[in-house]
């Protein structure tokens, strides 16, 4: 009856160290992306097919712009310099996209440091967290407690 209590015990502190064990890893992982990456943050006017679909030219014409601007960029730190010394250009080339696409939707631009919800990218995932970022509010940026469609992100650096 001893062993088996003693046994039992043993159990119990070893689960409890792997917890705490993952459970620090994938904070200091979490940490760790969290400080590496600068993301692009889409949040459409509304969650209707069209307005999505705006959201993602809007995003791909950002996204190309970005790229053009940080391909010699070797940190995250110098890809939000150049982020914030060309916000009027990402306003405009949102802007632009949007009434290309026969919509009158206002834009808003901010660089700063949001929450993410969890995001897969094929093979990548990142945890859900706080995050730099460029986020571009298109129209009134309703978001959905129940959809989360309404955001798009992507990463650089």
């Amino acid at each position: 009856m001893k062993n088996l209590k003693k046994l039992f015990i043993l159990f119990l502190l070893l689960t409890l160290f792997i917890v705490v064990s993952a459970i620090s890893y994938v904070s200091a992982v979490s940490e760790n992306i969290s400080n590496g990456v600068f993301r692009l943050h889409v949040i459409a006017n509304s969650d209707t097919d069209d307005d999505q679909n705006l959201k993602y030219i809007v995003r791909d014409n950002l996204i190309n712009y970005m790229n053009s601007l940080t391909s010699n960029a070797i940190s995250k730190t110098e890809a939000i310099e150049i982020a914030k010394q060309h916000e009027n250009e990402f306003y405009d080339i949102a802007k632009k996209t949007i009434q290309e696409n026969g919509y009158n939707y206002d834009v808003k631009i901010n660089i700063g440091n949001f929450y993410f919800p969890t995001k897969y990218y094929g093979d990548i995932s990142l945890p859900a967290g706080y995050y730099d970022a460029l986020r571009v509010e298109i129209g009134q940026a309703k978001r959905s407690k129940l959809v989360v469609r309404n955001v798009s992100s992507i990463m650089f650096c």
